[in-house]
C-alpha cells in the first residue's frame, strides 16, 4: 500500500475545521480531504492536531498538500513540514488570512505574511486579495467559491408578508444590531429572520421583532432560504465575498449585501448594495422587495455567468496541480533510479 502511494503522488487537503468551500474545492480538484478536528481544550487541541497533521502526511506521502488558512497555526506548521517531508504547499487563503479584520494586531499580520510566503502558491477568492498577497512577497491564483448546487423544497404556500433572511454568524464584521433595528422599523410590512447561534451574544442584542432562528441543520437552512423572498448578507470586511451571497445566486433569490468593491464586482446582478446604518438598510430592503421579480431574473443570468467564469479559473488551478504532481513523479522516479544504481 505504501509503495503504491509513493509511485502515484497524490494531492491532499488538510483542514482543522469544516467549511463548504474546502469540501467543494477538494472534491472538484481531486484532492483527498482530511478534516482533522478535536474537541479538547485549546492548548491540548493544537498539540493533537499538529501531531495528526504530521501523521497524515507521513502516511500518504503526497506530492501536493493544500491547507486552509485560517488556521494560522496549521499554515505555519505546513510551511515547516514541507521542507522536512518534501511536498509542494498550497494554502487556501480566506479573507482573514490576507486582510485580517478580527485579529488585526501587528504580530498576527506579520505571522500571516510569513505563512503566505511559505506557500508555493496561495488560492484567493478575488483579484484584490491576489494583489495584497503578491505585494507582500507571496504568489497567488484566484479561485472564488463555486456557486453551490442547492435545491430547496417549494414554499408551503402564500405568506402573509414578505420574508427576508439575514445570513448571520454574529461575527464582529456583521452589523447584526443594525439589521435588528431595521427590523423594528419594517415590522408591519416585512418579517426578518436572522440565522445563526445567537446565544453567545444574546445579552447584547437590542429588542427587536426580528426572528432569531438559532442554529439550523444544513437541510433546514437551505429550506429556510428557499422560502425567503430576499436574502441579506453583510460584512465590514472590504474584500470578503460572503457565503450567503453565493447561496442567493444558487437559489436565484434577490440579494442585499454590503456596498464594497469586491461584492459589487462579483455579485453584479440581482443585488442591492447598502451601507450598514439603519436607514440605508431599510431603503435597500424595501427596494429589493419592490423589485424582487426583476432581481430574481437577473440572478438567473448571474448564476450562468459565474458558473462559466468559475470553470475557467478552476481549470487553470487544476492544470497547475497536475503539473506539480507530474514534476514530483518525475523527481521521485529519478531519485529511485539513482538510488538503485548506487
Amino acid at each position: 500500500m505504501t509503495s503504491t502511494l509513493r509511485r502515484e503522488p497524490k494531492t491532499i487537503w488538510i483542514t482543522w475545521e469544516q467549511h463548504r468551500r474546502t469540501r467543494e474545492l477538494s472534491r472538484t480538484l481531486g484532492a483527498t480531504l482530511f478534516e482533522l478536528t478535536s474537541s479538547r481544550p485549546r492548548f491540548v487541541r493544537y498539540i493533537v492536531l499538529l501531531a495528526r497533521t504530521v501523521q497524515c502526511i507521513v502516511d500518504v506521502r503526497p506530492a501536493v498538500v493544500i491547507v486552509q488558512c485560517p488556521s494560522l497555526v496549521l499554515a505555519l506548521w505546513a510551511g515547516v513540514l514541507k521542507h522536512v517531508l518534501r511536498f509542494t504547499l498550497i494554502i487556501d487563503l480566506h479573507t482573514e488570512a490576507v486582510c485580517p479584520f478580527v485579529w488585526s494586531f501587528p504580530l498576527y499580520r506579520t505571522m500571516m505574511r510569513l505563512a503566505r510566503r511559505a506557500a508555493d502558491i496561495g488560492l484567493v477568492t478575488n483579484d484584490r486579495l491576489k494583489e495584497v498577497v503578491e505585494r507582500t512577497g507571496g504568489r497567488a491564483l484566484v479561485l472564488p467559491d463555486r456557486v453551490p448546487d442547492l435545491t430547496a423544497p417549494p414554499p408551503p404556500g402564500p405568506q402573509a408578508r414578505p420574508q427576508a433572511v439575514f445570513v448571520c454568524t454574529y461575527a464582529p464584521d456583521e452589523p447584526y444590531r443594525e439589521v435588528m433595528e431595521a427590523a423594528r422599523a419594517l415590522e408591519s410590512t416585512v418579517t426578518i429572520h436572522v440565522t445563526g447561534d445567537y446565544r453567545p451574544v444574546k445579552p447584547d442584542l437590542p429588542p427587536s421583532p426580528a426572528r432569531l432562528t438559532g442554529f439550523l441543520t444544513e437541510a433546514d437552512y437551505i429550506a429556510f432560504l428557499g422560502r425567503a423572498d430576499l436574502i441579506i448578507d453583510l460584512t465590514a470586511m472590504e474584500d470578503c465575498l460572503v457565503c450567503g451571497a453565493y447561496e442567493a445566486v444558487a437559489l436565484e433569490k434577490p440579494l442585499v449585501t454590503s456596498d464594497t468593491r469586491a461584492l459589487r464586482d462579483y455579485f453584479r446582478r440581482g443585488t442591492v448594495y447598502t451601507k450598514h446604518d439603519c436607514e440605508s438598510l431599510i431603503t435597500a430592503i424595501q427596494y429589493a422587495l419592490a423589485h424582487k421579480d426583476r432581481l430574481a431574473l437577473e440572478m438567473n443570468t448571474l448564476k450562468e455567468e459565474l458558473a462559466s467564469e468559475w470553470r475557467r479559473q478552476h481549470e487553470a488551478v487544476r492544470r497547475m496541480l497536475a503539473s506539480m504532481t507530474c514534476r514530483s513523479a518525475v523527481s521521485d522516479r529519478v531519485g529511485t533510479i539513482l538510488k538503485d544504481r548506487i
